[in-house]
């Protein structure tokens, strides 16, 4: 099993493989997530009708523990 956060400035709906997970954090806490080694297009909805500068990112995971997941960011245009 591997471990990732998908690391925003705002609140987000998160897809992996266009399958949602939930909100990217809890509070302001970043939520971890888990998924399968390999390759996976990671996307983040955001909330409040913002829009990310990069919708999707396709990443490999893998190596990851659940103290030091992959940290994916992804940033809104304010």
């Amino acid at each position: 099993m591997e471990f990732f956060t998908v690391y925003c400035l705002r609140k987000g709906r998160v897809f992996i493989d266009g399958s949602y997970l939930g909100e990217n954090k809890n509070g302001e806490t970043l939520r971890v997530f888990q998924c399968g080694a390999g390759l996976h297009d990671i996307s983040l909805e955001c909330q409040f009708g913002r829009k990310c500068r990069e919708m999707r990112q396709r990443v490999m995971i893998t190596g990851t523990n659940a103290i030091l997941p992959r940290e994916l960011r992804f940033f809104c245009d304010l």
